[in-house]
């Protein structure tokens, strides 16, 4: 039962008792308050014009239902609801390999696309932050029942391209070098590499030949480390050369949406929303970031039939967003482009800003950060805060193996649950096929592993993957407060074995969680 299904029974007796129609809040209750709590009676008594605490006694006497055991007021007027010993018993049986996943989406096709990062150097801690992000929300609807793709977006032309160029050659010392252009150890190995293509091949040619060099030498063998499998690779230059750009633009013609002025083409954005009008071809013939990105997402909800696309960004292109949202809502109002806008990285070592600059040459790469922490807990770390919040990393609390570290915190409680298991199989004891009752720590612990679908449900639909990460904590938390209560291994063999299915089904439910994040269990540390 969640908690949408205890507000309808709350719903009910509202109905019941003052024939009101509510939509009441319910929230997990802290243990010694019961299961469930809700402050529905301090609206209802502003409509009754009568004390919250009386319609909360009247309401908790009309909450009814063969799985609530209690329905009690508390305080000034909230309403305290406790369930009963086999409902919970109930959810721990619901729980395996599988636990969380539902059919929420029904199959509606989503396009996830992050990192999308142009291919002129090695993937940098923002990628680094967008991957992982992307990647898990892609986890999260996969597991609520979407049909989800997974799509990298880039250019391997235009002005970036050309001052990886001119950088190349200038580390060559073909050209002189000048302070826009990037540096870096990877800058000085293409020079060396491809001195004599640097003198002799066009400038169309050697930015092709770099940024491959570089898409399959840096960008592709990262994101593979990242543990990311992306299911499309697109091109901007597609857009071109399979006349979609085209389409987009005579399709803006037909609706009267563009206009020419001074040799450029402008978008009439400002009649639908945006602060001005954006132009979409330059006087010189280039096409803008807007106008690739218009063409772009119609090939995605026209062409390819998606029906949500999620834009994982960095905050250097939340400016694009008002533009970008405004026409597709026009053009494609039956669709739906969300966007998730994470913010910038610091990477912090002795308390100390790590400074980075790509084009100043000091580059902290994504290899470089997994290298020295891991793949796995680097992901568990970009995940700990909200993509809108800036972000410190601690590399040294990253690195150190303790339970200070949180990926190690919750880890570890596996790695206990399954010790637990395996030193019970050594004395002969196996879990039971059911609990016969659970204590106050036993039914917080089942209690925090059955709001998990109810999460997941939710960040498919605002995307806050990082509370996957403080819920994680949470029931870590829970499960380290049961482990120290009692020795199991050492009780009646009767009553061992009950408390062993509980631990049985929590490492059942630790393969799901983890599933979720794209990290892989650890049995012993």
């Amino acid at each position: 039962m969640t908690t949408a299904e205890i507000a309808k029974i709350i719903t009910q007796a509202c109905k019941t008792g003052y024939d009101a129609d509510v939509q009441p809040e319910v929230t997990y209750a802290q243990a010694e308050f019961g299961d469930f709590s809700t402050n529905v009676a301090f609206g209802l008594a502003k409509q009754l014009k009568t004390a919250p605490r009386t319609v909360a006694e009247r309401l908790a006497g009309e909450i009814k239902h063969p799985q609530i055991q209690s329905a009690q007021a508390a305080g000034a007027g909230f309403i305290n609801i406790t369930m009963t010993p086999g409902y919970w018993a109930d959810r721990l049986a619901e729980i395996d390999q599988k636990y969380g996943s539902s059919r929420l989406g029904q199959g509606r096709k989503v396009q996830v696309e992050f990192i999308s990062a142009n291919p002129t150097g090695p993937l940098t801690l923002g990628n680094a932050r967008g991957g992982f992000l992307g990647d898990v929300l892609a986890r999260v609807l996969e597991s609520c029942g979407y049909n989800v793709t997974r799509e990298y977006y880039f250019n391997d032309a235009g002005t970036q391209i050309r001052k990886l160029v001119e950088s190349v050659k200038a580390a060559a010392g073909i050209v002189s070098p000048e302070e826009v252009q990037y540096r870096g150890q990877y800058i000085q190995k293409l020079a060396q590499e491809f001195r004599a293509e640097l003198a002799t091949k066009p400038e169309d040619e050697l930015g092709n030949l770099l940024t491959q060099t570089i898409f399959q030498r840096y960008l592709k063998p990262s994101i593979e480390k990242m543990g990311i499998k992306f299911d499309v690779w697109f091109n901007e230059k597609d857009l071109a050369a399979s006349g979609q750009f085209d389409r987009a633009l005579e399709r803006l013609r037909r609706e009267g949406l563009v206009y020419e002025q001074d040799g450029a083409v402008w978008l009439k954005s400002s009649a639908f929303g945006d602060e001005r009008d954006r132009v979409l071809v330059k006087a010189g013939g280039d096409v803008t970031y807007l106008g690739n990105d218009i063409a772009y997402h119609l090939d995605i909800f026209e062409q390819r039939r998606f029906d949500v696309a999620i834009k994982e960004w960095g905050a250097d292109h939340a400016g694009q967003v008002p533009s970008l949202r405004s026409t597709l809502r026009r053009l494609a109002p039956n669709k739906q482009l969300h966007f998730v806008i994470h913010q910038f990285v610091r990477l912090v070592r002795e308390g100390k800003e790590v400074k980075i600059s790509k084009r100043a040459g000091n580059i902290v790469t994504v290899d470089d950060l997994m290298d020295e922490v891991g793949p796995e807990v680097a992901r568990f770390f970009f995940l700990m805060r909200s993509a809108d919040s800036h972000m410190d990393f601690d590399l040294d609390l990253a690195k150190e193996e303790s339970h200070k570290n949180p990926y190690w915190y919750v880890m570890y409680a596996h790695v206990r649950a399954h010790s637990i298991l395996a030193q019970a199989g050594k004395k002969g004891l196996k879990p039971a096929a059911g609990t016969g009752g659970l204590n106050g720590l036993e039914r917080q612990l089942v209690k925090q592993m059955t709001r998990f679908p109810e999460l997941l449900q939710e960040i498919a639909a605002d995307h806050g993957v990082h509370r996957l990460t403080f819920y994680g904590l949470e029931l870590a938390r829970a499960f380290h407060d049961y482990y120290e209560s009692e020795r199991i291994i050492d009780l009646d063999a009767q009553v061992a074995e009950d408390k062993l299915y509980l631990i049985q089904q929590f490492t059942v439910f630790m393969k799901s969680y983890f599933r979720v994040l794209g990290i892989s269990l650890i049995e012993r540390m």
